[in-house]
């Protein structure tokens, strides 16, 4: 009898260790199923999103910015960069064109097709090229080219490759969208120039419809720390060259650019996906600074 007792206490402390273990795993789940690594996009536009990249789905990147997910579709994706640093004109020389590179820490590369991400910490990153499929760890990793930014397309061909939401600078003028957080102009512009802006046009900030804005930002005036200008109201018209700092245009009528490279119009905002409307924006080029 005494032996039963002493055996059914043994199998009690092993169900209660059992259940500890379980519950030990439950609690270290969520932070393994949502691990991420720290990544930045940069858009064909020029944009640069960064946070902490988790996944690649159909719909494509999931990166957390701010404490909240984004979704950017790949074909807005040129590239998918681990070190912060940006794409080099001697380093787009070396990407074959229309290939996906994967470029490993040391400067060595492989061309083929990224097909997918997940793990946790690191993440890994399945490849497919003539040799068959395998995975590459974000650790070994410096970057995945996918496409050629509207810069390097400009660099490495001489012409800037005008935005699909773009018209001609002299006719309706060039379509800036509330929803594109930079809209590329296809006007390759020098540092010292002068470019003459005219502005129509009017964004809705938020599905309220009194939160609208002009060229000269939101009629209440609100700024927003995240936005690509904090200092300036949300809404207002913004320009910036190449990737530079971006700069205020406003309803100011002349404004001198700041580097030689393609000029970029956006909207300031910290939040594009939300807004709707548009601002016609007449671009003009002046005489460069001797």
């Amino acid at each position: 009898m005494i032996e039963r007792m002493i055996e059914i206490e043994e199998e009690m402390t092993m169900i209660k260790r059992s259940i500890l273990a379980l519950a030990v795993v439950a609690l270290m789940w969520p932070a393994a199923a949502f691990a991420q690594v720290d990544a930045t996009l940069f858009l064909r536009s020029g944009e640069r999103v960064s946070g902490q990249l988790s996944d690649l789905a159909r719909v494509g990147f999931t990166i957390r910015v701010n404490g909240q997910d984004r979704t950017i579709s790949t074909a807005d994706v040129a590239v998918l960069d681990f070190t912060g640093k940006p794409m080099t004109d001697a380093d787009w020389a070396k990407v074959p064109e229309g290939k996906h590179v994967l470029w490993m820490h040391g400067d060595r590369f492989v061309t083929g097709q990224l097909t997918d991400i997940g793990g946790t910490n690191p993440l890994y990153l399945s490849w497919k090229d003539n040799d068959g499929e395998r995975d590459y760890s974000s650790r070994e990793t410096a970057r995945v080219v996918l496409a050629r930014t509207n810069d390097a397309v400009a660099a490495t061909t001489g012409t800037a490759r005008p935005s699909a939401t773009s018209t001609s600078g002299t006719g309706g003028g060039i379509v800036v969208p509330g929803k594109e957080a930079w809209t590329s102009t296809g006007i390759a512009v020098r540092r010292g120039e002068w470019v003459t802006f005219n502005t129509t046009g009017e964004t809705r900030l938020t599905t309220d419809a009194a939160d609208v804005a002009g060229a000269a930002g939101s009629a209440a005036n609100r700024t927003a720390a995240n936005a690509q200008v904090p200092s300036a109201s949300i809404g207002t018209l913004i320009g910036r060259v190449g990737n530079s700092r971006p700069f205020v245009i406003g309803t100011q009528t002349r404004v001198q650019m700041p580097a030689n490279g393609v000029l970029f119009l956006g909207i300031n905002d910290d939040h594009h996906a939300d807004n709707s409307g548009e601002l016609r924006v007449q671009v003009e080029r002046g005489r460069a600074r001797r």
